[in-house]
């Protein structure tokens, strides 16, 4: 199965950066693409149109342990923002470039957003347990 994974975070915010690590950690894989950036963007939606599993993964301050799921219904947002959901990218990609495939989000603990382009030893331990979780999935 083609596969792209995305992982979205801002490396100099400590745990933030905690997907970035995630990517680092995964072995490599012939089907599977990755791709690190700091913030989603709308010119993402092309770029997954050609996969049939599209995995982002991000920092989460509210997640108490990793946690994979279904991405669900995009619901509209603010036009102030600069920042984009997985789900509007998703939606965007079906909408305008007839995705089809599974899309996932990969939800790992985060706690530490300092200035700071270290993970702390908890984000070290959330991006081990995320990586734990994705094997099962690949």
């Amino acid at each position: 199965m083609r596969s792209l994974f995305i992982s979205c975070g801002n490396t100099l915010r400590c745990d933030d950066g905690v997907a970035h690590e995630v990517l680092q950690l995964l072995p490599a894989a012939a089907q599977r693409e990755v791709r690190s950036v700091q913030q989603l963007t709308p010119e993402l939606a092309e770029e997954i149109a050609g996969f049939e599993l599209v995995v982002f993964l991000d920092a989460d301050a509210a997640s108490l342990r990793p946690a994979i799921e279904p991405i669900g219904a995009w619901a509209p947002r603010s036009p102030l923002t600069h920042v984009a959901t997985p789900a509007e990218i998703v939606a965007l990609s079906r909408a305008l470039f007839g995705f089809t495939g599974k899309a996932l989000i990969c939800r790992i603990p985060a706690r530490n957003f300092r200035f700071d382009d270290d993970l702390s030893a908890d984000g070290i331990e959330s991006a081990q347990q995320a990586v734990n979780e994705l094997r099962k999935l690949i």
